[in-house]
């Protein structure tokens, strides 16, 4: 880690740890910013980045996402607040996820929101009572599952979810109770973490196809396909990433093939990943029927994705350098076997009192955790942007937040 950030930063993480003692996550904006530019730089007019704000919601990469003129997809009526207090206009924020009921609808209206994504009949049919009754028009899409031969995806894959309906279901659409809604193409997104571009491409296609097809049959111009994200990071210790200029030779391909009018992505994961990092404190190691076990003061509280789908975030030592290693099980504070944070290989002469650094956890860490059982700290969060160190948030023990 020190070497990724040079000397200065890793001396002043180094005196965040002596403030705090306690675990924390720590953001590095300025790589950030620089990821985000690549995948921008040449990007053809017609193809729009949305950045998935459930991945990481934190209002310092809300801002630098903005000021590189990324829109933002919401899918909760916390995430539009958070959205729009950190000065996100509402026709840069796309509305996705299956929960809207007709109330968040009209918030969504409201706001000015600029395109909302329909994944019901309930929700076009109450979408159009809002705008009627608040004398607006709004954008939309139509969010369709699609059937797939098989494989499997913390999105759905071939699994039947509640994300949007199937073909059949839309095709029984009353358009004559939409005349307030402006329906401007389809979104489809099954397949989470595909580290392949060539894997990505063929779904993308084949999803271009039924919708396409669909479109047909509604009699409705397709002139926004939304394919989502689903482009993946390599949960390991390595530099290999999904090379942004091969995704958009890929999307050029589709968007060409099929004639398509504009596509649009919702990166999250891919975005913020990597920039991320969740510092964790030793508090106990011990053998346990022949292995080596660490305890740390933090666990699946703060980062619970490995329980959630198996991915355990990459780990190093944080200052400690030997020429032998041991193969140790890291555990977190809970009471529960599930609190389990992986396998590594680390010095051997890690200590009590030692810190652990857990990589690319830029997305799906704090927010999707579980930060309340048992009642330990919450984390902290510290970022690194132009140069200067900042804290927006330092951990918080149960005092600040039981009652």
């Amino acid at each position: 880690m020190k070497q990724r950030l040079g000397d200065e930063a890793y001396q002043r993480l180094l005196s965040v740890i002596e403030r705090f003692d306690a675990p924390f996550f720590f953001y590095d904006l300025d790589a950030l910013k620089a990821h985000l530019q690549y995948m921008a730089e040449g990007l053809e007019p017609d193809i729009t980045l949305w950045y998935a704000c459930k991945a990481n919601p934190m209002s310092a990469i809300l801002k630098v996402l903005r000021n590189l003129g990324f829109g933002i997809d919401v899918a909760s009526e916390g995430e539009l607040h958070q959205v729009l207090n950190t000065g996100i206009k509402g026709n840069h924020i796309i509305a996705t996820g299956p929960g809207k009921s007709k109330d968040y609808l009209k918030h969504l209206v409201k706001s000015g929101v600029g395109t909302i994504v329909l994944e019901s009949l309930n929700q076009a049919y109450w979408l159009d009572e809002v705008c009627s009754e608040l004398g607006k028009s709004v954008d939309a899409l139509l969010r369709v599952q699609l059937s797939w031969d098989k494989g499997k995806s913390v999105l759905g894959g071939d699994a039947i979810t509640p994300f949007g309906i199937d073909s059949e279901q839309w095709i029984r659409l009353d358009q004559s109770r939409t005349k307030n809604i402006n329906i401007k193409g389809f979104h489809a997104f099954q397949w989470g973490n595909i580290h392949e571009v060539s894997k990505l491409e063929n779904i993308w296609s084949a999803t271009t196809e039924r919708c396409l097809e669909l479109s047909n049959k509604l009699n409705i111009d397709c002139e926004i396909l939304d394919l989502g994200g689903g482009l993946g990071i390599h949960y390991d210790l390595s530099d290999k990433r999904i090379d942004f200029k091969e995704v958009q030779l890929a999307l050029t391909k589709i968007k060409k093939k099929y004639r398509l009018k504009k596509i649009w992505m919702e990166l999250g994961r891919y975005s913020v990943g990597e920039s991320g990092y969740y510092l964790n404190k030793i508090i106990d190691i011990k053998e346990v029927r022949g292995r080596n076990i660490l305890v740390c003061e933090g666990g699946i509280n703060h980062i619970a994705r490995p329980a959630l789908v198996g991915e355990h975030f990459p780990v190093s030592a944080l200052n400690k350098t030997t020429n032998s290693e041991k193969t140790f099980h890291i555990h977190g504070p809970l009471c529960t076997a599930l609190d389990y944070l992986g396998e590594f290989n680390l010095p051997s002469n890690v200590q009590i009192g030692d810190w652990i650094v857990h990589h690319k956890v830029g997305a799906y860490g704090f927010t999707e955790s579980m930060p309340y059982f048992l009642c330990h700290k919450l984390p902290g969060e510290v970022i690194s942007y132009n140069g200067d160190l900042m804290i927006p948030r330092p951990p918080k023990t149960s005092y600040d937040w039981m009652i």
